[in-house]
């Protein structure tokens, strides 16, 4: 084509004939041609010329799609140039329609490679994470690399090496661990850097010194999957201090799979009997048909002191065939009076009730008529824990054998389920079959998937499966158009929907007297935007039931609201409702609302009529609200300080705002603490009394030996919980006025 005809054949694409792209040296003009618009900010026609490219791509097999993904190709360096990156990110499903149809076109796959690296360093430097996230999903996922040449994936590489730099990188984690609003799209953008994270992610918690940032560093390492445990099978290779080689066994036994199981066990042989005993617990959590062989074996090789923790893990198979071997250790411990002997009787007592075989009652019954000689006082025999834990085993193979049995199997009905309910189980299913090849069914289950998730209400899951979109799927476009709508869609049926319609999940939770209950003890009530339902630490027992509208869920922290979520309709929120505790989070509209408020007091006119009906609102209460989830995402719970087991008895005193003491003492058992509170079991009679100490000011006495045998500390109660199913037994939350200096804090703890 002479320039003439190329100049009128882009006017005709404007005018729309697509079919003008037919002409491969037009295909190659167009760049330049949107170049040029641009420049002079005719921005109308660089739209629709956008719009003709996207519309050609989608005839798959016909020459004008090669012809439009070289003028795609093209036009995104020519954006990128322009850093017209709102442009590029519309074009990004078309981008990757475009890799899709002409992957074998190298100076195709470069440009495009090359853009979208700039579009996602754009939008790095900008703080915005799910766009970079989208980039490095379609070029470097898992799918995508399984089918890419050897060109590609060398560029793709060099790409992400030049995204993934140590300071990005550092930006990221300083988010994922300290930040608010980003923090989950941070740690999302990390784990999508795949193996160029994966050294960096493990390094990080090797040398992390806090326990909250290294829980929170080991799930990024999980979900990197394959990367971490590469990088982590090689680390094993180097010669490491103990401690760095305990915590890389560590990590395989949470992450690795049954390949690379020998790789663990032969680390059994290390020299430190720390390293030892990590390598059995990460053997057991591989499991696979070697670790009874190697649990077996290890009962000849390992120190005394780990013998427990072997027979503890074997306890764990539960297979008939090991009765045999533990009731020999058995026998043999039962011949030894001594302090090891008695741990080894017990763990193996244990494990054989684990187990839950008959063939286990001869031996048990054998340690038990040792351990009950006649003259042996009641007292004596109530202390012994060995004859305990061989009366405990005997009763669970007994009356629990069948039970044993049942609950493994629900246990394994519950696993399925719960895998195939689960988001990410699904999606990782997903993944697999588009690996094996079959991308059009890995295509319609994600768009199912997609699908549930928005008629469930769960937008933050279904928005971040339609990125998944950019990488299953070969032809992506309309599916990503009709999933943004079904989305939308689902969004928008809040509106106008009747109140059975809303509550429909709850109504086929509960019975219909148990919902007409509820529904006649309804207080309703409409909020006007910006109205504050909750106050952050208050004590409000009100249950409320969101009927239309959109309710803001905040933490306060200092002068800022932090966000944690928006409630609309169908949800409910009540965190003082079913457990007493303060708020930790507001509640204000954020539009003209209406809810319906339940009152914490009705539920002593239902236990009686419905005895059932509280467990039911509130097993569908912890099923639906995830606001305790989302502030430990972002790091706002209450907990400030590491906390530190112990137990010891205390005694309680209610005081008024003076200090003075109110009524009569009572006496509770630590159960942990920290620099800034603590927390404690007691007793109590009902569980409305429980609820009573809420808020309360107390001094707690607790005894520390030296010269002052006790310390006082006062503060005032933020939560009572049940801590037993009797709901006789509550932990109650403490917070004190002021914080333990550390001096008193080591006192206390010894």
């Amino acid at each position: 084509m002479t320039p003439e005809q190329i100049t009128k054949g882009i006017d005709s694409l404007i005018s729309g004939d697509p079919g003008q792209l037919k002409h491969i040296e037009l295909a190659r003009a167009l760049p330049e041609k949107i170049a040029d618009l641009l420049t002079d900010k005719n921005y109308g026609d660089v739209d629709i010329l956008l719009g003709r490219i996207v519309t050609v791509l989608q005839e798959v097999g016909d020459e004008l799609c090669h012809n439009a993904a070289i003028s795609l190709a093209g036009t995104l360096c020519i954006l990128a140039l322009h850093e017209e990156w709102s442009r590029m990110d519309r074009m990004l499903a078309a981008t990757q329609q475009a890799l899709h149809i002409a992957g074998d076109n190298d100076q195709v796959v470069r440009e495009c490679i090359a853009a979208v690296t700039k579009l996602a360093a754009h939008h790095i430097r900008q703080e915005q994470y799910s766009a970079p996230r989208i980039v490095l999903i379609m070029i470097y996922g898992p799918v995508t690399l399984a089918s890419a040449s050897k060109e590609f994936r060398n560029l793709v590489e060099s790409a992400v090496k030049e995204l993934a730099l140590r300071p990005v990188l550092d930006k990221l984690l300083e988010e994922y661990l300290h930040g608010s609003e980003k923090q989950e799209e941070a740690g999302r953008l990390l784990v999508a850097f795949g193996r160029q994270a994966a050294d960096y992610l493990i390094d990080s918690l090797i040398q992390g010194k806090s326990k909250a940032e290294r829980i929170k560093l080991l799930k990024l390492i999980k979900d990197l999957g394959e990367p971490t445990e590469e990088v982590l099978l090689r680390m094993l290779q180097q010669t490491s201090p103990w401690y760095v080689t305990r915590n890389i066994v560590s990590l395989l036994g949470e992450t690795g799979n049954l390949d690379c199981f020998e790789d663990v066990a032969r680390f059994l042989e290390h020299d430190d009997v720390r390293v030892k005993k990590e390598v059995l617990t990460a053997a057991g959590k591989i499991g696979g048909s070697s670790r009874k062989k190697f649990l077996l074996k290890a009962l000849n090789s390992v120190p005394p002191q780990l013998m427990g923790h072997v027979i503890s893990l074997l306890g764990d198979i539960h297979d008939d065939s090991l009765v045999v071997p533990l009731s020999d250790i058995l026998d043999n411990a039962s011949m030894h009076q001594s302090e090891l002997g008695d741990e080894l009787q017990i763990a193996t007592c244990q494990a054989l009730g684990k187990i839950g075989s008959v063939k286990g009652l001869p031996i048990l019954k054998k340690i038990i008529a040792n351990n009950t000689l006649p003259g042996t006082t009641k007292e004596e025999l109530e202390k012994n824990s060995t004859l305990q834990a061989a009366e405990k085993a005997v009763q669970r193979i007994r009356s629990g054998n069948s039970q044993n049995i049942q609950q493994t199997r629900v246990k394994k009905v519950m696993g399925v389920s719960m895998a195939a309910d689960h988001v990410s189980a699904r999606e990782a299913a997903i993944i697999r079959i588009a690996m094996a090849g079959d991308k059009q069914k890995a295509l319609q289950k994600l768009f199912q998937l997609i699908g549930e998730c928005a008629a469930k209400k769960d937008f933050k899951n279904a928005e971040r499966l339609r990125e998944r979109l950019y990488e299953i799927a070969p032809m992506p476009l309309n599916a990503i158009i009709r999933s943004a709508e079904i989305i939308e869609q689902a969004k928008s049926g809040f509106v106008g929907r009747g109140y059975l319609d809303i509550w429909s999940e709850l109504r086929e939770e509960l019975s219909s007297a148990e919902f007409s209950a509820i529904y006649h003890e309804l207080e309703n009530r409409s909020v006007q935007p910006e109205e504050l339902l909750i106050r952050q630490g208050t004590k409000n027992d009100e249950l409320f039931f969101i009927n239309h509208g959109s309710i803001k869920v905040f933490y306060k922290q200092d002068q800022h609201e932090i966000f944690i979520k928006n409630l609309t309709s169908g949800e409910i929120a009540g965190e003082n409702f079913f457990n007493a505790s303060v708020w930790t989070v507001s509640l204000k509209a954020l539009t003209p609302s209406r809810i319906s408020v339940l009152k914490r007091s009705c539920f002593s006119r239902w236990h009686e009529a419905f005895p059932g009906l509280e467990d039911k609102l509130k097993t569908y209460y912890n099923r639906s609200n995830d606001v305790h989830n989302l502030l430990e995402k972002k790091g706002l719970s209450r907990r400030k300080f590491d906390r530190y087991q112990l137990s010891r008895k205390v005694r309680i005193h209610m005081i008024d705002n003076t200090g003075k003491p109110i009524g009569g003492e009572f006496k509770g058992n630590l159960f942990n603490m920290s620099k800034g509170g603590l927390a404690l079991r007691i007793r109590v009679a009902r569980e409305e009394n429980g609820r009573l100490l809420l808020d309360k000011k107390m001094q707690i006495t607790i005894p520390v030996g030296g010269k002052h045998p006790q310390l006082h500390v006062h503060g005032q109660v933020l939560a009572v919980h049940p801590f037993t199913s009797d709901h006789n037994d509550f932990l109650v939350h403490f917070i004190f006025d002021n914080e333990l200096d550390k001096e008193s804090l080591m006192l206390i703890l010894g």
